[in-house]
């Protein structure tokens, strides 16, 4: 056992994990392709229907092209680069074409005429090649300086007519916007939504247009070089897509093979609903990716749990209205705020017994550590007390789970620390995962019950928990949460839970699949839930093949995570992977026992909601009001 902060690692190379996702049956092509639909646009669009071609009946295959454009210098030549392009789509069969952020670029100065005159150009050559076309261009904004240009996306028909615009909202924006997210659009019947590069962050453009049936989720963007985080590899689309089980498409710029651009860092991908790849690029600019999606694999099972969970069905069903037109006016509650203190975190990757004492045995060392290095908290895997074997579980009865509950409490006392830890709880007839909180007088702060829990591995038999505010608590008079397990997949958890005011978030896990390709997905999901201006802990069980009765297996990779300043961080000595447009993370462990130590001075509140969401989504501030609500605890 040791303690120390371990050096960046790379979990697995892009090559590899491509190989392993495109091991997954592939979608055989299919040339019988309906022509469009098209929604009406949101009445606040100001914009008339198209009357689009005429109707035939919904297939449920649709061909996409993806092109990873380099940018030029000059509007003639991104415009005719486009339409290039898109007569390349048609002959390859693509009935969808889809174009990075700024696909249209052009010189500042350049005027609003001149980019319409090039718009027209591409309208008709969607009108001539019979395809949908997506693209975005830059406009200039009357009154503001040249340089301060707003962005919008386009979609078109393959009749060429404007089927759906809108301004990017986290940019320059006229003052006469109405900062709402577009919704849904139809490309051939198929309901898709679409977003620009920084406005994935807004929940109303990337994950509220499930509710009204969205499959593709297409995120067009210009990310810069520094943003690809090779620890990190594609986590915003592959977690979009298993969040919601629907096809998730990120349109990336590439690198200008003359460097004649920005460096960007490409990396396009086509994402199916189970989290595979139906096609991915590297970094090079000026290529395709060319996939046949079957619809039928989007049912968006995910997405609906999500929605109809107990404890979030008020606050999904209300953005869905808003979505749709309906004014709300909910206030939001007190955000909680904190004292002038530092935390130090004890993030404990302890290997699991099959055996309860052992397992108590070993807390106690690891707490008496912990505390010998001054840490306020620390934090165990899901499961701790048992191990995760299903007859382990099953095997501790109520009596034995309650005097293990004591012996941690009667350790917190004696050390001065707050304990974090994961053990069932029996209620009746009910099993339910749980997370208990113990303060350093010994006292039970909480119990919560994880909400989210993993059907596909729950051999135990737990029951799903639905009291959030049980996730409440304090350190130091610091508020934060704690989730179990698959509760990081739903990181609206941690986006709700930012708003009501945590500043302390923890994730106790104990992932069985060991895989490289699990490894790199659940850390995918933690740093997802680890970036609302939260100082974080994510903890999973070590590996435990040295025991003498190991518990089932486990690979380690616990993380310490930190977002304070959101996306205007700057590089610290003391992080190992710095990431400005997500949590930087801090420490990581290996496969082995030990515990990682951070210490913070924190903020006297968050101002994740304040900062990032309220000013830029005035209209979406009624369903975060209520998602704090809906999330709040009485701590």
């Amino acid at each position: 056992m040791s303690t120390k902060r371990t050096k960046a690692k790379c979990v697995i190379t892009r090559r590899r994990f491509l190989e392993d996702s495109m091991r997954a049956a592939s979608v055989p092509i299919s040339m019988s392709i309906g022509t469009g639909i098209a929604c009406a646009p949101p009445a606040w669009s100001g914009q008339k229907e198209a009357a689009g071609p005429a109707t035939r009946p919904v297939d449920h295959r649709i061909i996409v092209g993806v092109v990873q454009q380099a940018r030029e210098p000059e509007l003639g030549a991104n415009r005719d680069k486009i339409v290039r392009f898109i007569a390349q789509a048609k002959t390859r069969g693509c009935r969808l074409v889809i174009f990075p952020e700024d696909a249209l670029g052009c010189p500042v100065g350049t005027s609003n005429e001149d980019i319409e005159k090039a718009v027209d150009v591409i309208r008709d050559a969607a009108r001539s090649n019979d395809v949908y076309v997506i693209f975005c261009a830059p406009f200039a904004i009357p009154g503001f300086a040249p340089d301060r240009r707003g962005h919008c996306l386009r979609v078109i028909g393959p009749d060429g007519q404007l089927l759906l615009r809108f301004n990017k909202l986290i940019c320059n924006l006229p003052p006469s916007d109405p900062r709402r997210a577009p919704g849904v659009f139809h490309v051939d019947g198929i309901p898709c939504c679409a977003m620009i590069c920084a406005d994935r962050w807004l929940r109303g453009f990337e994950e509220l247009p499930v509710t009204l049936g969205a499959k593709i989720l297409i995120d067009c963007s210009a990310n810069a070089r520094k943003e690809w985080i090779p620890e990190f590899a594609w986590y915003l689309p592959v977690t979009r897509a298993l969040r919601n089980n629907v096809f998730s498409i990120f349109c990336n710029m590439g690198e200008h093979p003359k460097g004649m651009d920005e460096a960007r860092h490409g990396h396009s991908a086509i994402v199916r609903p189970d989290g595979t790849f139906a096609a991915a690029a590297d970094d090079a600019g000026d290529q395709m990716l060319v996939a046949a999606l079957d619809l039928s694999q989007a049912q968006g099972t995910e997405a609906q749990r999500r929605h109809n969970h107990p404890v979030f069905k008020p606050y999904w069903d209300l953005g869905k209205r808003i979505l749709q037109g309906e004014k709300a006016n909910i206030t939001l509650p007190t955000p909680y705020s904190s004292p002038s203190v530092e935390i130090t975190i004890a993030a404990a990757q302890m290997a699991c017994s099959s055996d309860v004492r052992a397992n108590l045995e070993r807390m106690a060392r690891l707490i008496s550590e912990a505390a010998g290095n001054h840490a306020d908290v620390i934090v165990f895997p899901e499961l701790a007390v048992t191990g995760a074997v299903a007859n382990d579980i099953t095997r501790a009865n109520a009596g034995v789970l309650r005097d293990s509950l004591a012996q941690i409490q009667m350790l917190a006392k004696k050390h001065g620390i707050t304990v974090v830890f994961g053990m069932p709880h029996i209620e009746g007839a009910k099993r339910r995962n749980s997370a208990f909180v113990v303060g350093p007088d010994g006292s039970l702060l909480t119990r919560y019950d994880q909400m989210v829990v993993d059907r596909s591995v729950n051999a135990a038999g737990f029951e799903e928990g639905s009291d959030a505010g049980a996730m409440w608590f304090k350190v130091k008079g610091v508020p934060a949460v704690v989730t179990i397990g698959s509760d990081a997949r739903w990181n609206e958890i941690g986006e709700l839970a930012a708003v009501r005011g945590a500043q302390l978030l923890f994730n106790l896990s104990y992932d069985q699949n060991t895989s490289d390709a699990a490894t790199l997905l659940r850390t995918q999901f933690w740093v997802q839930l680890a970036s609302f201006y939260t100082f974080s802990a994510t903890v999973n069980a070590a590996d435990p093949r040295d025991l003498a009765r190991p518990s089932v297996t486990a690979n380690g990779g616990s993380s310490l995570w930190l977002d304070f300043e959101g996306h205007k961080k700057k590089p610290l000595d003391d992080i190992e992977v710095f990431s400005q447009y997500s949590a930087c993370r801090i420490a990581s462990a290996g496969r082995r026992e030990e515990i990682l130590y951070a210490k913070r001075a924190m903020p006297k509140q968050n101002m994740y909601f304040q900062r990032f969401v309220s000013r830029r989504y005035p209209h979406l501030e009624s369903w975060y009001h209520l998602g704090a609500r809906v999330i709040c605890g009485d701590i």
